[in-house]
């Protein structure tokens, strides 16, 4: 009996010991996986990697060649690539000039009407007002400061001519801009630099007259000018904007034909101020659909780059261009 009852106490202890020791021991918590954060590795130590402005990333996908870059600011705010006197590409820098830039002809176009389809749309949608300003400012070069000097010249006159309200313009140049080289003109030892005989040189040949027999000039020729094919058409004499069709999509019906006309009491939410139906349109939030007056109903507008010729105008529809 006694050795009954000392197993039943040695068993006992035996339990109450593993339990103790199983209580005692706790499952490691779980810790979260680190997260990666893109760095810049600097002197100093690491800073998050910094963000291109849009000005930085519209120079960083510039065209291959170009004779200078103009920034145009109003509050809408454009970066124009010109190439001669034409404008071969552009960026809409910001909300505001990505607001009116479906209304702007600025491929094709010379730098005149460029500027003065910004100014205009501009002024219309109440970025400028008398007396504001058109910033200019040559923010790149590849081309002698005075083409660019000249250029810069005709855009300030378009601003007068779009602008209904006198209003201001103000041009720079970025310090960070280097022109190249202006032209070199012929020395006197310049091969390319005959003045032909001296009148007034006894010594000088004047070589035949109109009356010399040997005077043969041959039959008359005319060189025809040099011609390269137009930078924005590509040869095709077509407007771009409108693939040579003289039409485009309706900017204010966006080509439907018709738009509808939401409501004037609710504002379009179909409720009124107690959150039931709007009583003036019955809880749609509009007056149904109206046929689009710019297009009457066509969905479809005359191209403001050609004005309907269907021609580019930066060749007048020829395709090639003549070297200046």
């Amino acid at each position: 009996m006694n050795r009954m009852k000392r197993l039943i106490a040695f068993l006992s202890c035996t339990v109450l010991v593993f339990a103790l020791t199983a209580c005692g021991t706790k499952e490691p918590a779980d810790t979260p996986a680190p997260t990666e954060t893109a760095v810049t590795n600097t002197p100093g130590g690491s800073t998050p990697a910094p963000t291109a402005s849009p000005m930085e990333q519209a120079l960083a996908d510039a065209p291959e060649h170009y004779d200078f870059a103009l920034q145009v600011s109003i509050n809408p705010d454009f970066l124009l690539y010109v190439s001669g006197n034409d404008v071969i590409a552009y960026k809409a820098l910001n909300e505001d000039a990505r607001s009116i830039e479906d209304r702007c002809a600025i491929i094709g176009r010379g730098i005149e009407g460029a500027i003065e389809d910004i100014v205009r749309f501009s002024e219309q949608d109440g970025f400028l007002k008398e007396g504001g300003t058109v910033n200019m400012t040559v923010v790149r070069a590849n081309c002698a400061k005075s083409q660019a000097d000249e250029m810069m010249k005709r855009a300030e006159e378009s601003v007068q001519r779009a602008s209904k309200a006198p209003v201001k313009t103000a041009v720079q140049v970025d310090n960070s801009v280097a022109f190249a080289p202006e032209p070199a003109e012929p020395g006197p030892d310049d091969p390319n630099n005959n003045p032909g005989p001296d009148p007034n040189d006894p010594n000088s040949d004047p070589g035949p007259g109109p009356n010399d027999p040997n005077n043969d000039p041959g039959p008359e020729t005319h060189e025809p000018r040099k011609q390269e094919g137009c930078s924005v058409c590509r040869g095709t004499g077509e407007c771009e904007r409108c693939d040579g069709t003289g039409v485009v999509e309706c900017m204010a019906c966006q080509g439907t034909g018709t738009f509808v006309k939401g409501c004037w009491k609710c504002k379009g939410t179909g409720k009124d101020e107690t959150g039931n139906a709007c009583p003036e349109c019955a809880g749609t939030g509009n007056h149904g659909e109206e046929t689009c007056q710019d297009c009457k109903g066509t969905g479809r507008a005359e191209c403001e780059q050609c004005h309907g010729s269907k021609k580019c105008p930066a060749c007048g529809g020829t395709g090639q261009k003549p070297e200046d």
